[in-house]
């Protein structure tokens, strides 16, 4: 029988050469007051993830996370709570069912990012922190057991609502939604343009491609994605509405590379695909969320229409270079939105998955990505997409159930 005072944690660490990552054993966490102990049921593995873990060191913000020379990844996923030490803000008891959105505020009681309009990420000291991602914040949820410390998480389900597996799984990309939804609406009226660029066909794609398609019946995108199955997924939401351009993949892999490229037949196409899908028109709106260095093709006056709208999500990229042309590009705007949001943003995000965004995680994320039923397994299929390092669009969907639960059959 496993010791429960153990909790299993999956580490990345730096040596002189390369990122490794490990199953440790570590004590269970010991909470504080106002924190929740919660056993984790559900958690994704993600883009993010295997950015911040890959062996060659790939993620822009890699110098935080291995500010103590290691970290425990997770910031997202579905858990229970075990524990509570004195009065939580989301009034978590025993044996409720929390989402993790991960993000913290700093301690400064006159910081205006954190305590009023709660974006934690845009702290006015620079100190807000994220569930596993170095920066002096604790460990994250790629564990049995994780401390949540208060704003870091909401209740999805009270423990009287006895919710099955399937209402459970669902949350478990609460934190994306969130992330997505808060770039897509932190610029009013971003969600009614009518023609989206879609670069890249993760999860975060698909949630961005759902968003945009919800908001309005004539609204279309293009979706960019070398990998034919990925692209697919994203059109099947509405294949009328939704076309898809597939460069090559070696194009991509020298893209990523940093090597030169001479994109310029490429991008002629793809632009006649666009007005072609847009009846005669640009794209009004790129969201760009690819893990690789995808900005070269978007940021180019054949792609982009006056006035248009560019939204950096992903975190492969390793520039935005302006031309002269789109310096003159009237009314061209570039908002990076990053974080979770507000705490209206999060508990919307909430009461939509208890409804009718509950079908979409289940169908486009949960049923998509393979189940590892144990930490030990998960690490399995880690070190096999790192040995050798594949490429992000190239990696499984997965998740990890480290803790196996005898819930209610799933009514799904």
């Amino acid at each position: 029988m496993e010791n429960p005072q153990v909790n299993l944690q999956i580490r990345t660490r730096a040596t002189a050469r390369q990122l490794v990552t490990e199953l440790i054993t570590a004590p269970r966490p010991q909470i504080q007051a106002g924190q929740v102990l919660v056993e984790v049921l559900y958690v994704p593995l993600h883009g993010s993830f295997w950015l911040a873990t890959h062996p060659h060191n790939l993620h822009p913000r890699r110098h935080e996370f291995l500010q103590d020379g290691s970290f425990v990844f997770g910031s997202g996923g579905v858990g229970r709570v075990l524990e509570v030490s004195g009065s939580n803000p989301a009034r978590a008891q025993v044996g409720d069912f929390v989402t993790l959105f991960g993000h913290l505020p700093c301690q400064h009681a006159d910081c205006r990012s954190c305590w009023q309009l709660h974006r934690y990420v845009e702290c006015d000291y620079g100190q807000g922190r994220i569930l596993g991602h170095g920066k002096g914040g604790p460990d994250g949820s790629y564990a049995r057991y994780v401390g949540l410390p208060p704003y870091s998480y909401e209740v999805c389900y009270r423990a009287a609502e006895n919710p099955d597996e399937s209402h459970l799984t669902a949350f478990m990309y609460a934190y994306l939604f969130a992330d997505v939804r808060n770039a897509c609406s932190r610029n009013s009226g971003t969600l009614g343009r009518e023609r989206m660029l879609l670069i890249g066909a993760g999860q975060s794609a698909l949630i961005a491609a759902y968003l945009h398609l919800s908001s309005g019946a004539d609204h279309r995108l293009v979706v960019v994605d070398p990998c034919l199955e990925r692209a697919c997924r994203v059109q099947s939401m509405s294949p009328e509405r939704v076309e898809f351009f597939c460069p090559p993949q070696n194009l991509i892999e020298r893209l990523n590379a940093g090597q030169p490229v001479d994109l310029e037949p490429l991008l002629v196409e793809l632009s006649q695909r666009c007005r072609q899908h847009f009846q005669g028109r640009a794209c009004d709106l790129v969201f760009d969320a690819s893990s690789g260095n995808a900005t070269p093709l978007w940021a180019h006056p054949c792609i982009l229409s006056p006035g248009c709208l560019c939204i950096p999500f992903g975190f492969g990229s390793q520039g935005l270079q302006l031309s002269p042309e789109l310096l003159q590009l009237s009314g061209l705007t570039i908002r990076t939105s990053r974080g979770v949001g507000d705490l209206h943003n999060r508990r919307l995000v909430v009461e939509r998955l208890r409804a009718e965004w509950s079908e979409i995680s289940r169908r486009f994320l949960v049923s998509a990505a393979r189940r590892l039923s144990s930490l030990e397994e998960a690490m399995d299929f880690i070190r096999e997409q790192h040995m050798p390092p594949r490429p992000l669009h190239q990696v499984e969907l997965a998740y990890i159930t480290p803790n196996p639960l005898d819930l209610p059959a799933s009514t799904a």
